[in-house]
């Protein structure tokens, strides 16, 4: 394989765009992991119709 600026710098800009992708993701999850979870509402409660209906 040669090696050429051409190549050197392909593979540069590979590895960053992969960095800043994996970063992207795992930010992602981490937050989604910290939020809240939402309690689950009672099947009867969340059917019943509301008063602006």
């Amino acid at each position: 394989m040669f090696i050429t600026t051409q190549s050197i710098q392909a593979e540069t800009a590979y590895r960053h765009e992969r960095t800043k992708r994996e970063f992207r993701a795992t930010a992602r999850s981490e937050s989604q992991e910290r939020a809240p979870k939402p309690e689950p509402r009672h099947a009867r409660r969340a059917l019943r119709p509301t008063h602006a209906a």
